[in-house]
């Protein structure tokens, strides 16, 4: 009962045995072995999922190894690494599985917590001051929102000299860019949030390692409560 339990939700690999064991709703977890390198491959191709491998010597007790990382080099989700640096040593006996997780469990609950304050300030008509970095374009620019809609876009900075900044950007714009970085399992999410207020201050995504330029970095300052 107890490895049944354990195959409804991962993977499972018998090192010596050279046995495959898997859940009938989970991905296929595939090991392949030359000398001390190991190259472990997940065929998940659902890049909002994210993946642990994890260690058991006795197929009951687990540890967390590392995460299964999507890559050019793997199909899906994988690692390759030598013995030593997973920490597996010279186990004569060892299981292997792939668990699913959350990676970004804790920002959605700061979002959340963040999106809630922002919306008991009952700021509907303000003005805010935005420095935003994406790719080859930056802009800083002064926005004025009037109940809900943003009614003036002042440019200050822009790069390259003819980019215009986004004509509609209110600060639930900001908290939308976040979410959909959380729904989209972004590599990296790094927000700190107004202590005040509860909008995201400043902010770093990059949602895949495999896309070039389109991480993306801001700070919003300044903002002024319209009568």
């Amino acid at each position: 009962m107890r490895i049944k339990g354990i195959l409804s939700f991962a993977t499972l690999f018998i090192v010596n045995l050279t046995c495959l064991l898997r859940g009938q709703n989970e991905p296929r977890l595939e090991l392949t072995m030359k000398g001390d390198s190991m190259t472990f491959q997940l065929k998940s191709f659902d890049l909002s999922e994210s993946w642990l491998l994890q260690l058991s010597t006795d197929g009951v007790n687990w540890s967390d190894l590392v995460p299964l990382e999507s890559s050019q080099d793997i199909l899906g989700f994988g690692i390759k690494a030598d013995r030593i640096t997973l920490g597996i040593g010279n186990f004569e006996k060892a299981f292997f599985r792939a668990k699913k997780f959350s990676r970004h469990e804790e920002v959605k609950q700061k979002y959340l917590a963040a999106l809630a304050r922002w919306n008991e300030s009952n700021y509907t008509s303000y003005s805010y001051l935005v420095n935003s970095n994406q790719g080859m374009i930056s802009y800083e620019a002064r926005y004025t929102v009037t109940d809900g809609e943003v009614t003036e876009v002042r440019t200050i900075l822009a790069w390259p000299p003819f980019f215009e900044p986004p004509p509609s950007r209110t600060i639930e714009d900001w908290f939308a860019t976040v979410a959909s970085a959380i729904d989209q399992n972004a590599v990296v999410i790094d927000i700190d949030w107004n202590s005040e207020l509860g909008y995201p201050e400043s902010g770093y995504i990059d949602i895949s390692k495999m896309i070039a330029d389109e991480e993306r970095g801001w700070r919003i300052s300044e903002i002024i409560p319209l009568e």
